[in-house]
């Protein structure tokens, strides 16, 4: 993570993060967690997966916090077996210490495509095959997880967190990103969210929010 500047909403990651692959070695990039402070996480599932996080006081209303986002390198090599990434995730979530997790529910949809679109359609559907599985398979770890560490988690549709960052549940990507900045005070380029990723840390900044104010609400 990098140093940020303060905003309204708090303090926030500001331009391309450097991707991690140890989790231990990510964590040591967060603050240490003071009791009695409880840490809520946001999290956009995927190879290149979004992450953050807020530490909240149980039983207050949170009106101003910080948070913490960056990307965690999720990929595996040739030389790994694919199971390499549920092993990895859940030594992420136990040295991260959630007490509260939000993630984006995907669900794979296919489409017909438009006639006369000069594309292979059995590779693209093949290719949006395997990258659903991988996230369904991270879903199913991270929900087990949950489960047996007595940790809360909810699973946001996409829908829903679009409207919650921009108002519309159609927004794009980038949309997403200029709304992440508007509000947060990050400075995310739009345009190129395909090579920076940027996308992903927008999308786990407005669930770890939507945490942050569903915990608070809840129990204030």
């Amino acid at each position: 993570m990098v140093p940020a500047q303060p905003s309204k909403e708090g303090d926030l990651p500001r331009g391309k993060l450097a991707l991690t692959m140890d989790p231990r070695v990510y964590s040591q990039k967060l603050p240490e967690i003071k009791l009695p402070h409880k840490r809520i996480l946001g999290l956009d599932l995927a190879s290149s997966c979004g992450a953050t996080f807020c530490d909240v006081v149980p039983g207050t209303l949170v009106t101003e916090s910080l948070l913490y986002g960056g990307q965690w390198d999720l990929s595996v090599s040739k030389h790994d077996t694919n199971s390499l990434r549920y092993v990895r995730l859940k030594q992420f979530l136990y040295v991260t210490q959630p007490a509260l997790i939000f993630y984006e529910e995907v669900k794979f949809t296919g489409q017909a495509a438009p006639p006369g679109m000069r594309r292979n359609i059995q590779a693209l559907i093949a290719r949006a095959v395997v990258g659903a599985q991988v996230v369904q398979g991270l879903c199913a770890v991270l929900t087990t997880w949950c489960e047996e560490n007595d940790v809360p988690c909810e699973a946001i549709p996409i829908g829903t967190l679009k409207k919650y960052g921009t108002g519309k549940g159609n927004a794009n990507k980038k949309d997403m990103i200029r709304s992440c900045n508007a509000r947060f005070g990050t400075d995310f380029e739009a345009d190129d969210y395909e090579h920076t990723g940027v996308d992903n840390i927008a999308d786990s900044m407005f669930l770890c929010a939507m945490g942050v104010q569903h915990y608070s609400e809840g129990i204030a």
